[in-house]
């Protein structure tokens, strides 16, 4: 597998272990954003692209300078997670198809990108909602059960050989970027998670052993991290 490594999205801190753990390793890192890049890394750390998903063309425009020629990218994981706020009315729907577009940029994504993929794996890391008991997160659900959708389709219409698919649900993101959720609430999945929640670090690792090689068994897998969090 190539040693470039492409990220989407995370500019928190699991995102700045990610990148750092990588380019230890000698890999060299891809990150898009559609916000201004973090100004304290290292120059040469990595090279960021600017790709917002409600609009891709000119980010997937920079994407194919960058991988022009032979240029190849073993692995891709993605963090495609706007921000979703909890609703008052549980069963709102209100806006419940704003982030369409989002998940049109991120069809646009993979289609543009998986020419360049050699051989590698696309990780998604998602918020597991199933594991959310609280309501009013509608918008979320939606969002998130059709990126869900959209990759479970990839899975199976592209051999494991060429491309691995796969998911990572968390019980928690360690940045708390989204879903929005109240402090009383991430209180009591805390106490009622087993194992707790992941920290950056021992996430940022266990996506680089997901991410290191193919493993074409587990195409389409969704893995849980922590394995037996609930609440």
């Amino acid at each position: 597998m190539s040693p470039n490594h492409l990220i989407i999205g995370s500019g928190g801190p699991t995102g700045e272990c990610l990148r750092k753990h990588l380019h230890s390793k000698g890999a060299t890192v891809y990150n898009t954003t559609h916000r201004p890049p973090p100004s304290h890394l290292t120059p040469g750390h990595v090279q960021w692209i600017n790709l917002d998903l409600f609009s891709p063309e000119e980010g997937l425009k920079a994407l194919g300078r960058a991988f022009s020629g032979k240029k190849k990218f073993g692995s891709m994981t993605i963090f495609s997670h706007p921000t979703l706020t909890r609703e008052t009315d549980p069963l709102s729907a209100r806006d419940t198809l704003a982030f369409l577009p989002a998940l049109t940029g991120i069809k646009k994504l993979l289609d543009h990108c998986l020419p360049s993929l050699e051989g590698g794996v696309i990780l998604a890391v998602l918020p597991c909602m199933t594991l959310l008991k609280a309501s009013g997160y509608l918008k979320a659900r939606v969002y998130f059960g059709g990126m869900r959708g959209l990759l479970e389709e990839y899975s199976r219409s592209i051999p494991a050989e060429t491309t691995c698919f796969l998911t990572l649900d968390l019980a928690h993101i360690p940045d708390g970027s989204t879903p929005q959720i109240p402090p009383v609430v991430m209180e009591r999945m805390e106490r009622q998670t087993i194992g707790g929640f992941p920290d950056a670090d021992s996430l940022s690792r266990t996506i680089m052993d997901l991410t290191a090689f193919q493993r074409p068994w587990m195409q389409g897998t969704t893995l849980r991290f922590p394995d037996s969090a609930f609440f």
